[in-house]
């Protein structure tokens, strides 16, 4: 696990924000007929099927704009996310509780299988195609060619050892585990016990890993932050048995909401947030060029996006940005 290094002492307390809802939601599924308007999101496989569809088919889309509340242009490198808590309710009554991520190989018909009862839910960032963004996409965007896999113009994506952004629906049959931001978690469930309906299900972010730490600073900068719920339960028809049903997402439209039975998707941040000084050279923002800013760099030498102490964003800290502050001194 990379571990992502600024200046936190320099950086502002950090400040709590709360987003009781999203600014949009949608079933990313090839063919939902009702983008954004639907009360339920289903997840599911459709991975050992016969058709041409991704492996992780039924999708969930939260969009939050945060730039309301969020100041917003400032180098991605002004913020730090501190938490990043999701919390999304399920309208299913039938899915067993799992916390567990599962190994692409327990999928496999032909493999071993897995020792727990039930599947977990995941949630990662998103990526687009085609010129698409999420300004653009949200709510009632193409979802692109639907007998296909892999051509989604909305998808989830983790980041490969690199850091370069991947799409993670097609995992299983690309062998590979994604590195998922987080898994969701219930209270007062027991681990292959039966979620209630209308539970909630909270997803803590890692946000000490580099590569998401830097997703969250650039969604700020931009003002909105985005994630994907998805999930790999087998895709069964409800009541058909032997298999366990996949899970249903409450989307902010569902009319239970307005009844108080239940909520919709919530998004809780604390973000610390330093305005840069403009002074060139200037890593710790203090507005002096130093050996404070030359013990910055050396710090955070190495892989580091989105960090200040990468002077020429080039998303490493090396010896250039050491020369930077040398002759800015």
């Amino acid at each position: 696990m990379l571990i992502c290094i600024v200046c936190p002492a320099l950086l502002g307390a950090p400040v709590d924000h709360s987003f009781s809802m999203p600014t949009y939601d949608r079933w990313n599924y090839a063919f939902n007929s009702a983008a954004g308007t639907r009360p339920v999101g289903p997840t599911f496989t459709a991975f050992g099927s016969d058709y041409p569809f991704d492996d992780r088919d039924g999708q969930v889309l939260l969009g939050f704009v945060t730039g309301d509340s969020i100041d917003v242009l400032l180098p991605s490198s002004s913020y730090r996310v501190t938490q990043c808590t999701i919390e999304i309710a399920l309208a299913s009554d039938d899915i067993p509780y799992d916390s567990s991520p599962d190994a692409w190989s327990t999928y496999d018909p032909n493999g071993l299988g897995d020792d727990d009862v039930g599947r977990p839910t995941s949630l990662t960032g998103i990526g687009f195609r085609n010129g698409w963004t999420g300004w653009s996409f949200g709510e009632d965007g193409p979802f692109g060619e639907a007998m296909a896999a892999g051509v989604r113009n909305c998808f989830p994506i983790d980041f490969d050892q690199d850091g370069s952004p991947r799409d993670i629906s097609n995992n299983l049959t690309q062998a590979f585990d994604p590195n998922v931001w987080a898994t969701g978690t219930v209270a007062d469930v027991s681990e292959g016990s039966l979620i209630p309906a209308y539970s909630t299900l909270t997803f803590d972010v890692d946000v000490n890993d580099v590569d998401v730490q830097c997703y969250l600073r650039r969604a700020l900068a931009d003002g909105l932050l985005e994630f994907m719920v998805t999930s790999l339960h087998p895709a069964s028809e409800p009541g058909s048995g032997g298999v366990a049903n996949y899970p249903d997402w409450v989307l902010k439209e569902n009319p239970l909401i307005d009844l108080g039975v239940t909520s919709a998707a919530s998004l809780q941040l604390a973000v610390e947030l330093q305005v840069p000084s403009g002074v060139p050279g200037d890593v710790t923002g203090d507005g002096l060029v130093n050996v404070e800013d030359l013990l910055g760099v050396l710090e955070a030498f190495g892989r580091c996006p989105c960090c200040a102490a990468d002077l020429d964003s080039s998303g490493v800290v090396d010896v250039n940005d050491l020369l930077d502050v040398i002759s800015a001194w």
